[in-house]
């Protein structure tokens, strides 16, 4: 597919594309309004209130990237299953784990969170999580399967509009709802808000076509050629663990960010929110940015532009905790820089691996070590650094000098990054980049897509398997 195939605004659809895209983009719309709430800062803010302790935060934050084994390992089911039983049982399921967070947040109204309270919201977080990998490991290859090469470069920039707008829209309407209502009443109304996200968009997959299913695939065959790919000496393997560096350091950074506001600023949750709302301002402009100049200067200055954004966000911080200054005008802009610096990595690496992964049979699961590998970094970096920034006293709390140790990582980390990008090879040439869908407002998104790819990779169309590794 060419760039102007898959980028002008002008393409119009095949009728055949539109019955596809239509539901698929109501999909997203209201998906967008579940995941924003149940996975992002108001999930967050509810953990905190709660009671959970940075720990805690961390772990319920991290979930959705931890889960990247279970979505591999459940593509062995789409054989059976098929895509569209999977996506609805997933995603029905999953948009159950809500009502306990309602019933949650209606007991914390008096203020009274007991210690069981905390493990039943993150059992709903994990629970949650898990359904939605189930139901993940089929919805982008099913995607595939339905809309024709041509239309998908169209439909995916369509998807990342829709749930931009969505997503944006729901954080400001939590905003208004905690400017306006008692903060554990303002739970129960963005709550019920997911739920009904997450109703209607299981009613729009219910209106999707499915398809036939995949051919069976070995997961054991995966697993034993996943060490030699990871090993092996090679310009993917330095960019695979540049990468797993780059999550490990800076995925932690916003849920924290906000768990410091909220226990040690004590920040209206509101205006926490509103912060929120601005890194995905961020996200969006810097995705406008780079559209156009990624393929003229290549993926190098925007890397290098990545560390060094992530950089400044760290030195503020150490910068504040050092001399206790008042921020609070400069948080929105903190934030909008954290989602420009997340931007330049995110929008870069889809064009950047396909000029370094060889286009073979093992391809797929190459990238799909990818996503797993950086998966599971990025959610053990939040889990990590929260069991050494909690206090160990009654009320919550955070080690502020770990906190300040945090952020001395993270500025070192970049630096050091900065180092081995200098060293990277970036081979000339235009190469086709991977499309992913809103990856850009869901990171998970990225992973799952990789993940998903490996089941064209270990299964002929007559059925024998392939030989991996090789």
């Amino acid at each position: 597919m060419s760039a102007a195939e898959s980028q002008a605004p002008s393409q119009s659809l095949s009728p055949d594309a539109q019955r596809v895209a239509r539901p698929a983009l109501v999909f997203s719309f209201f998906n967008a309004l579940n995941w924003q709430i149940a996975l992002g800062t108001p999930m967050v803010l509810l953990v905190e209130g709660l009671g959970g302790d940075a720990f805690q935060v961390g772990l319920c934050f991290a979930f959705v990237y931890l889960m990247t084994p279970i979505q591999v390992l459940s593509t062995s089911l789409l054989p059976r299953y098929g895509f569209k039983r999977m996506m609805l049982s997933g995603w029905g399921l999953r948009a159950l784990f809500l009502l306990p967070c309602i019933a949650l947040a209606y007991l914390g109204r008096d203020g009274h969170a007991a210690p069981w309270m905390r493990w039943v919201m993150i059992g709903s977080v994990f629970g949650f999580t898990f359904c939605r990998s189930l139901g993940s490991s089929a919805w982008l290859p099913w995607l595939y399967k339905l809309l024709p090469e041509s239309a998908r470069g169209r439909y995916f920039a369509s998807e990342q509009m829709v749930s931009s707008i969505a997503g944006v829209a729901v954080l400001v309407l939590c905003a208004i709802l905690f400017k306006t209502l008692p903060r554990f009443e303002a739970f129960m109304i963005e709550y019920a808000v997911a739920f009904v996200g997450a109703a209607l968009s299981y009613l729009a997959l219910q209106r999707m076509a499915d398809t036939e299913k995949p051919p069976a695939i070995s997961l054991r065959e995966v697993v034993r050629a996943a060490p030699g790919i990871f090993l092996r000496a090679s310009r993917y393997r330095a960019f695979l663990w540049a990468a797993c560096w780059f999550g490990f350091a800076t995925t932690a950074i916003p849920p924290f960010c906000i768990y410091f506001l909220r226990v040690e600023a004590h920040i209206s949750p509101g205006d926490v929110v509103l912060f929120t709302t601005m890194q995905y301002t961020g996200v969006m402009l810097m995705a406008w940015l780079v559209r156009g100049e990624l393929d003229r200067r290549g993926p190098r200055p925007f890397f290098f532009a990545a560390t060094i954004v992530y950089a400044a966000v760290a030195l503020f911080w150490l910068a504040l905790l050092v001399f206790r200054f008042d921020a609070s005008g400069y948080l929105p802009f903190v934030f909008l820089a954290i989602g420009l610096g997340y931007t330049l990595w995110a929008a870069t690496y889809p064009s950047h691996l396909p000029s370094i992964v060889p286009e073979d049979d093992n391809r797929p699961l190459v990238l799909a070590i990818y996503s797993a590998s950086t998966a599971f970094c990025s959610g053990l970096g939040s889990v990590l650094w929260g069991l050494v920034l909690k206090t160990g006293g009654a009320t919550p709390g955070m080690d502020l000098g770990w906190f300040l140790v945090f952020f001395g990582f993270v500025f070192g980390s970049m630096g050091v990054l900065v180092l081995l990008l200098r060293r990277f090879e970036y081979p000339a040439g235009r190469r086709e980049p991977i499309q992913l869908g809103n990856v850009l407002l869901q990171p998970q998104r990225a992973f799952g897509f990789f993940i998903n790819l490996v089941d064209t990779s270990l299964a002929r169309e007559d059925g024998d398997r392939r030989p991996l590794g090789r």
